[in-house]
Order: structure tokens, then sequence, then C-alpha cells
């Protein structure tokens, strides 16, 4: 039985690898960035579950938490970036849904790490619906 498990999380594994490269692919990310993202999210206590989760269901989990913030929250706040950015004209992350969910699993690894500059970003900045 232990044998079966350990093949089901290694196939799991892999096809969740497959797909974070395919992300990688779509945003114009290179080899090392889905290394580091890749090692990021296995290590994280909660993360790899968060990811797991969005590949299933294309939603968010949001039982990991970072400062008080879910993966959901980073992605809002990077929308209304966007939004701020379709306002000046500029294209940034228009269309781009795999720069745009890479880029909140990316700084929630980074806000593990060192949260207070990032807190502060969510609190300072804001897109265009202040």
């Amino acid at each position: 039985m232990e044998h079966e498990q350990k093949e089901q999380l290694h196939r799991a594994l892999v096809i969740l690898k497959t797909w974070a490269a395919q992300l990688c692919k779509e945003a114009g990310k290179d080899k090392a960035y889905l290394e580091e993202l890749w090692r990021g999210l296995c290590e994280s206590e909660g993360m790899l579950r968060e990811f797991a989760y969005y590949h299933d269901t294309r939603g968010f989990l949001c039982e990991k938490k970072v400062a008080g913030y879910t993966i959901a929250d980073i992605m809002i706040w990077q929308v209304d970036h966007f939004k701020a950015y379709l306002d000046r004209g500029e294209d940034c992350l228009r269309y781009d849904s795999a720069r745009l969910l890479l880029a909140a699993f990316d700084v929630m690894l980074k806000m593990e790490q060192d949260p207070q500059p990032y807190v502060e970003k969510l609190h300072q900045e804001s897109g265009t619906d202040r």
C-alpha cells in the first residue's frame, strides 16, 4: 500500500511540474525560473497544495496565509495593477493569465521569506478602484 501511495504522489508531482513548465513557457519564463519556482513550491508548507488545487479546479484553496494574505488576495492585487496599466494604455500582463498566475505564486513564496516589503506594497499600491 505504501509503495502505491508513493507512486501516486510521484505521478502527481510529475503532472504538476509539467504544468508549471507549460505555464512558464506560456509566460516566457526560462528553465531557471521554473526550477526556482518548483523548488519554492516543494519547500513551502502549503504552497504546493495551493498550486495543486488550482491545477485541479482552476480556483483558489486559500488555506495558506502569509502575513494574513492568501493567494487570492495576491491575485486580486495584481489584477488591480493590471487594470491600472490598461487605463494607461500599457499592455503589461494583458491576456497573459499564465504570467499573472506565476507572479502570484512567486510573490507568495517571496512573502514567506520576507513579508514586510510585500505587505507595504499591498497597503500602499492600488490600481484604479480606490
